[in-house]
């Protein structure tokens, strides 16, 4: 039987830049020494942006600046996260051929995530995995692991957390991923859990890595020497290029006024799309794929943006397809489907600027489909509900928690219910979280057809499952000011206590309702 061997070694804390550039040199080292390498490792504070992920959508670039965090893009995939020396980080390479052709991207990330759990276990620690990459303690994540499968090589890279500054956290992830529990919502303040907190006797980092390369080494058939690899053997053998689009790195928002934007929530992360059409608008000049998901080939999403560039946009879709068909593609957490579907959305910022739009205002439009093939104008036309957020009305307004308006003329949201009511729809002030539920399953239950709506990104990219189960049509208006993510008072606004003043756009509003017909009165 062939031996293995896999080196493993703990190196010290260093700068995000230099541990990404480590990883680079050891994925490379992995292939010329045909070895395995697992390395334990702590980041200085740090930003690290997944693979594929924009850094306008993934952290706040302006607090990472003045708080002098540097922001890093990792070799593997998923959403963005906070490193710091309270955490302990790993990465584990191996030559590709090794793999013999078996393992998804998938498949193996879920195994080596499996085989950290059954480390966490053998300390009495009662982990589990959570799709499509977290290790959670009773709902609460602990760590998550991230996969890259390379030309030659793979990447597997976990953290575990020790112990974690949520303030910080919540300063520098642009939007950290919230979920439900059994037990109702979980703010991103709690949706956390450290091994400090844990209540568990005699538990040290050694233990945990001695654990930890037990599990990962067994579960891959590996045989383990305690010695780190030569660095000048290292050296001389170049590192693989790592090909990023460029256009990651930009702030998206700066071109919402000649690009089509869309998003889309999957369960494997939200999935990004910006089109920039040809003075015609008919051709797509360029195309830009972004999120906070992994993809193999590692360079899919690149591939994706170079068939579109130049295609007309009536066919965009099916040259998009046919690429896709023509590749070994692994999308954990959404497909080909999901694709197209992004792809659909941002084309049909075309037929919304039909509504009288210019292009920054249809790209603040969120249109829900829950079949996928409704018309904005369709759904505007049956619209019969409006819903309109309580932090849009002033802060000093003694209606500012109440399910009504006495339209006194005093903000905007009096008039957003003047043209509800001239059109004979209901409207309904949003109050908190648990609300929304109630109205939409009441909703649901009277048989609405469709309605209208005004809401940040960011509670309508955390909270859509809420909108999908209600299944119906939807025009969501995105809101500007003050918003409770951006300000961190997310517990506060789900609660009904948030007190800074968002605002509707008012010039967008109008436009959206000139498209709902008056409704006949009985």
């Amino acid at each position: 039987m062939t031996v293995r061997p896999c080196r493993v070694w703990t190196d010290g804390i260093a700068p995000g830049a230099e541990q990404v550039a480590r990883d680079l040199r050891h994925l490379a080292g992995s292939v010329a020494a045909d070895e395995a390498r697992l390395r334990f490792h702590r980041y200085e504070p740090t930003a690290s942006l997944g693979r594929h992920e924009a850094v306008c959508h993934g952290v706040r670039g302006t607090y990472c600046q003045e708080a002098g965090i540097p922001v890093v893009r990792r070799l593997t995939g998923g959403g963005a996260l906070y490193l710091a020396p309270g955490q302990c980080c790993l990465s584990l390479t191996l030559p590709r051929h090794w793999l013999g052709g078996g393992d998804t991207l998938t498949a193996l990330m879920a195994r080596l995530n499996r085989a950290l759990v059954r480390a966490l276990a053998g300390l009495g620690i009662s982990a589990h995995t959570a799709f499509p990459n977290d290790l959670e303690v009773s709902g609460r994540k602990l760590g998550a692991g991230f996969l890259a499968i390379e030309a030659e090589a793979v990447l597997y890279q976990a953290v575990i957390l020790e112990t974690l500054d949520t303030e910080v956290l919540l300063k520098v992830l642009r939007a950290p991923r919230e979920k439900l529990s059994a037990q109702g919502i979980l703010s991103a303040r709690n949706r956390f859990i450290t091994l400090d907190e844990m209540p568990i006797r005699d538990l040290d980092m050694v233990a945990l890595k001695e654990a930890v390369t037990h599990s990962l080494l067994r579960e891959l058939a590996l045989e383990g020497m305690m010695t780190a690899p030569d660095p000048v053997h290292d050296r001389a053998r170049p590192p693989p290029d790592m090909p990023v689009d460029p256009a990651l790195d930009e702030d998206w928002s700066a071109s919402a006024d000649c690009s089509w934007q869309a998003f889309l929530p999957t369960p494997g992360g939200i999935l990004q799309l910006r089109l920039l059409p040809d003075d015609t608008g008919r051709v797509i000049r360029a195309a830009h794929f972004s999120g906070a998901v992994h993809v193999a080939p590692p360079d899919l999403f690149l591939s994706l943006a170079e068939t579109l560039a130049g295609a007309p946009m009536d066919a965009a879709e099916v040259r998009m397809i046919r690429r896709l068909r023509a590749e070994d593609v692994q999308l954990p957490g959404f497909g080909p489907d999901e694709l197209c579907r992004l792809l659909r959305l941002a084309l049909g910022r075309r037929a919304e600027q039909g509504l009288g739009l210019d292009v920054r205002q249809a790209n603040r439009l969120m249109v829900h489909r829950p079949d996928g093939v409704e018309g904005v104008k369709d759904i505007l036309n049956r619209a019969s509900v409006m819903l309109v957020p309580y932090c849009a009305k002033p802060a000093w307004c003694d209606w500012r928690h109440e399910d009504a308006c006495p339209e006194c003329g005093g903000c905007d949201v009096g008039e957003a219910y003047r043209l509800a009511r001239e059109r004979g729809m209901k409207v309904v002030t949003i109050t908190r979280y648990e609300h929304l539920c109630r109205v939409l399953e009441q909703m649901q239950a009277d048989g609405e057809p469709a309605y209208v709506g005004m809401c940040c990104r960011d509670f309508y990219q955390k909270r859509i499952h809420a909108f999908r189960a209600a299944g119906i049509p939807a025009v969501l208006m995105d809101i500007t000011g003050a918003n409770c993510y951006d300000l961190n008072q997310e517990e506060a606004a789900y609660a009904g206590e948030f007190t800074a003043e968002a605002e509707l756009d008012m010039g967008l509003v109008e436009k959206v309702m000139v498209w709902v017909p008056r409704k006949p009165t009985d």
